[in-house]
C-alpha cells in the first residue's frame, strides 16, 4: 500500500513542527509588543503629565504676577491693559497663557513634539483658537464640542470626565482612539491651572491644560521590534521544519527498515533481520522485532516438522496396519476355504495371527502413549521397584519372542541392587521396547543383556545387545519418532519406528537421561538412568561408583 505524502510521518512531523514554531513565534511577538506598547504608554502618561505640570505651573506663576500687577495699580501700558480685561477671566487667562508662550519663544524653547490645551474653569476652550499643525488639535477639539451629551462617543466621555477631575482640582490622564499592540491610540493629560487668593488665602482653579502628542506615530524602537518579528518568525519556522525532518528520518529511517523486514517475513523469508544501532525505544523495537522473526522461524520450522511427522505417520501407519492385517485376512481365507486341514497346519495359521495380532495392539498402544506424550498427560506413578525381579518379568513376556529370533535373554543384575524410584508400567514398557529393538538387528544364536550400576543417587540401566551395532550416521537421530535405520521397512527388522521415542518421553517424565552407543565386539547398547529410591526404603545399599564419561558416554 503506498503512504501519501501527508500521511508519511516525515512530513507530518515538519508541518506540526512549522505550524508550533509560527504559533509560538506568533505568541511571542504578540506577549512582546503588548509588553512594549503597555510600558511605552505608561513613560508616555508619566512624560505627559510631567509637562502638563511644568505647564499648569507656568501659566499658574504668569497670572499671579499678572494679576498683582492689577491689584498694585500699576500704570504701565500693560498694567492699563490687564485692568481694562481683569473682569472678564477667560481673556485674563489667555492673556497670561501668550505671555507664557512668548517668554518660551523668547528662550528657544517651544515643544514641537506635544499640543497644548487650554480650558477655562468651565471647561471651554481658550486658546490656542486654531492651530495649521498636526491632527491632535482638530481630535480634541471636535471632541469638545458636544451639543448633545446623552449621545457622547466612549473617548468624548473619557475626554470629559478628565476634564471634569482637573475642574476639582485632580489630574488626570487617559487614551482615546484604538488601541493595538502597535496602536494608533492619543493619550493625553489634563492638568488644573491653580492660583493663589492671597485675600482669601486659599487656591483657585481658573482653568485646565490639556496635553496630548500632536502624532499617533509609533516610536522607531517600536517599529523595528515588530520588523524583526516578522521577518524572524518565517527564519525560525524553516529552520525548525529543517530540525524536524532531520530528526524524523531519526525515527522514518528504522521504522522504513522494519516495514521492509515485515514485508519480507509476510512473503514467507522468516531469516529476515533488522539491524538498527543505537539506544533507546527503536534500538529495542529492533531487539524484539529480530527476536520474534527468530522465534516465529522456529514456530515455522517446528509446524514444518510436525507436518512431515504427520505425514510420515500416516503412511507409517498404513505400512505397519497393512502388513499385518494382510497377513491376518489371508490366514483367515485358508481356514475358511478348509485348506491345510491338519492339526499343525492350523497351530501355525493361529501361531501366526496371534503374532500379528500382537504386533498390530502393540502399534496401537505406541501411538495411545505418543498422543499422551504429546499431550503431556503422561504422568508416572512412582513406585520402589526392585530392578531385577522386573527384568526377569519383562523376559518371561518376551519369551516367545527370544525363542523366535533364537536369542539368549541375560540378566546380570542382582537381587540386591537397590530399589529405584519409577512407574512399574512404564518401566517394563521401556525394557520391552528396548529387548523388542535389539532382537530386530540381534542374529540367531545372539544375546541381550540387561545391566545396571549405580552412580550417585541415579541407576544406570544398559540394554546390550550381540547385533552389528548401529550405524554412526544413525545415532544422533534413533530416538526420533518414526526414524529408523532401515530404509527398507522390511517386515523382518523395521518397527513403527516410536519404540525409542517412547524410551526416551518415559525417561524424560522420569527426570533421566537415555543414549546410545556402539560397543566394540559386542554391539549395540541403549542406556537410561533413573532415580534410585531414598536411603530408608533401601534394604541394601550397593556401590559402583563410575566416572563422568562412562555415565553418559553418548552425551
Amino acid at each position: 500500500m503506498r503512504t501519501r505524502w501527508w500521511n508519511n510521518i516525515r512530513w507530518r512531523l515538519a508541518l506540526g513542527s512549522i505550524i508550533a514554531a509560527l504559533l509560538s513565534a506568533g505568541l511571542l511577538a504578540l506577549t512582546a509588543m503588548l509588553v512594549i506598547g503597555y510600558y511605552y504608554n505608561v513613560d508616555q502618561q508619566s512624560r505627559l503629565s510631567a509637562l502638563a505640570q511644568e505647564k499648569a505651573q507656568s501659566v499658574s506663576i504668569v497670572y499671579e504676577h499678572n494679576r498683582a500687577l492689577v491689584e498694585d495699580n500699576s500704570d504701565t501700558s500693560f498694567g492699563n491693559r490687564l485692568k481694562k480685561i481683569a473682569n472678564n477671566p477667560s481673556v485674563f487667562l489667555m492673556t497670561s497663557i501668550k505671555e507664557v508662550y512668548s517668554v518660551s519663544s523668547r528662550r528657544n524653547e517651544p515643544d514641537p513634539e506635544h499640543l497644548y490645551l487650554f480650558l477655562n474653569a468651565q471647561g471651554k476652550l481658550v486658546y490656542p483658537l486654531a492651530f495649521p499643525r498636526g491632527n491632535a488639535f482638530g481630535v480634541i477639539q471636535s471632541l469638545l464640542s458636544v451639543s448633545d451629551t446623552a449621545r457622547m462617543s466612549t473617548d468624548q466621555t473619557t475626554l470629559k470626565n478628565a476634564i471634569a477631575s482637573a475642574v476639582k482640582g485632580h489630574g488626570q490622564g487617559g487614551v482615546f482612539g484604538r488601541q493595538t499592540p502597535v496602536d494608533s491610540s492619543l493619550p493625553f493629560f489634563v492638568e488644573p491651572i491653580t492660583v493663589s487668593n492671597h485675600t482669601t488665602r486659599t487656591s483657585q482653579i481658573v482653568g485646565v491644560v490639556i496635553v496630548t502628542p500632536f502624532s499617533n506615530a509609533v516610536p522607531g524602537f517600536v517599529s523595528t521590534v515588530g520588523i524583526a518579528v516578522l521577518i524572524a518568525t518565517p527564519i525560525i519556522a524553516f529552520l525548525v521544519a529543517m530540525l524536524a525532518m532531520f530528526y524524523a528520518q531519526t525515527i522514518t529511517r528504522p521504522l522504513a527498515k522494519l516495514t521492509a523486514a515485515s514485508k519480507v517475513i509476510a512473503s514467507g523469508d522468516y531469516d529476515a533481520q533488522v539491524s538498527v544501532d543505537g539506544p533507546g525505544e527503536l534500538g529495542e523495537l529492533a531487539h524484539t522485532f529480530n527476536e520474534m522473526a527468530i522465534q516465529l522461524k522456529k514456530d515455522v520450522d517446528e509446524l514444518h516438522r510436525q507436518e512431515a511427522w504427520r505425514r510420515e505417520l500416516i503412511m507409517n501407519i498404513t505400512h505397519d496396519l497393512a502388513t499385518p492385517l494382510t497377513a491376518i485376512a489371508g490366514l483367515g481365507e485358508a481356514l475358511v476355504d478348509g485348506i491345510n486341514q491338519s492339526h499343525e497346519d492350523y497351530e501355525a495359521t493361529g501361531r501366526i495371527i496371534v503374532r500379528e495380532t500382537l504386533r498390530l495392539r502393540r502399534l496401537v498402544q505406541d501411538l495411545h502413549v505418543m498422543a499422551k506424550v504429546e499431550a503431556g498427560a503422561l504422568q508416572p506413578k512412582k513406585k520402589n521397584v526392585r530392578l531385577a525381579a522386573l527384568v526377569d518379568e519383562t523376559f518371561a513376556v518376551l519369551v516367545t519372542e527370544f525363542e523366535r529370533h533364537q536369542v539368549e535373554p541375560i540378566n546380570t543384575i542382582p537381587y540386591s541392587f537397590p530399589t529405584i524410584q519409577a512407574d512399574p508400567d512404564m518401566l517394563t514398557r521401556i525394557l520391552s521396547n528396548l529387548c523388542n529393538n535389539s532382537l530386530h538387528y540381534t542374529p540367531a544364536g545372539g544375546t541381550i543383556t540387561i545391566t545396571a550400576s549405580q552412580h550417585a543417587n541415579l541407576a544406570i540401566i544398559a540394554v546390550t545387545d550381540s547385533g552389528s551395532g548401529i550405524p554412526e550416521e544413525a545415532l544422533p537421530r534413533i530416538f526420533e519418532r518414526f526414524y529408523r535405520a532401515d530404509n527398507a521397512r522390511q517386515s523382518k527388522t523395521g518397527g513403527s519406528g516410536l519404540g525409542l521415542s517412547i524410551v526416551q518421553a518415559i525417561v524424560s517424565v522420569h527426570g533421566g537421561k537415555v543414549w546410545a552407543e556402539n560397543i566394540p565386539g559386542a554391539g549395540a547398547r541403549v542406556s537410561f538412568t533413573m532415580p534410585l529410591s531414598s536411603i530408608e526404603d533401601q534394604p541394601t545399599i550397593v556401590t559402583n561408583r563410575l566416572s563422568q564419561s562412562q555415565v553418559y558416554p553418548g552425551a
